[in-house]
């Protein structure tokens, strides 16, 4: 195997999407974003850009896969042994941390429902929730609201301890016993 050529062909994708990413907080919209800019931007040609991805679409999925690995990350050794410490001080200083890559996971029109629905057996959704029934209803409830304070806490900048937005939301929760200790 030609170790070389390998690297080559990583560095030559991180180059494409680290232009892509720079395109996309820059702009209002990054649907807007072309082939011929992200060419512009990481100074390749457009044979070179499509002899790593298809199309924009498929730069953005494969932009979406390293975005929820990395957010999946904060619940790695939750999610490994498939319990729950119901300790979001994690997550949210993981935000405040990283509130660019945020702002543009959100920009770029993903959402949290994603990493809670995956229906595979290490499923975050599974560590929340006993009701497997219902799991369908209490992830949408349980996504939406957490994005929705996430969104509002880094429109504003992430005032305040990432303790107090993890309390909000334990406290929310369990006035509706959507957890169970």
């Amino acid at each position: 195997m030609n170790t070389e050529n390998n690297k080559r062909k990583q560095n030559t994708r991180l180059q494409i999407q680290s232009a892509f990413l720079a395109l996309a907080v820059s702009r209002p919209d990054p649907k807007t974003i072309t082939v011929s800019d992200i060419c512009k931007k990481a100074g390749i040609n457009r044979t070179t850009f499509y002899s790593h991805y298809f199309d924009v679409s498929d730069l953005l999925d494969s932009v979406y896969e390293w975005m929820m690995q990395e957010f999946l990350e904060v619940f790695r050794d939750e999610a490994s042994t498939l319990t729950h410490s119901f300790d979001f001080n994690k997550l949210f200083i993981n935000i405040k941390e990283n509130q660019i890559f945020y702002k543009l996971y959100f920009k770029l029109g993903f959402d949290f429902k994603e990493v809670f629905w995956k229906n595979d057996p290490s499923s975050l959704a599974k560590l929340y929730y006993r009701d497997t029934e219902d799991i369908d209803y209490h992830v949408l409830f349980f996504s939406a609201g957490v994005t929705a304070i996430i969104q509002k806490w880094l429109s504003e900048g992430c005032p305040g301890e990432p303790e107090h937005m993890s309390r909000i939301l334990v406290d929310e929760y369990q006035k509706n016993n959507q957890f169970q200790r």
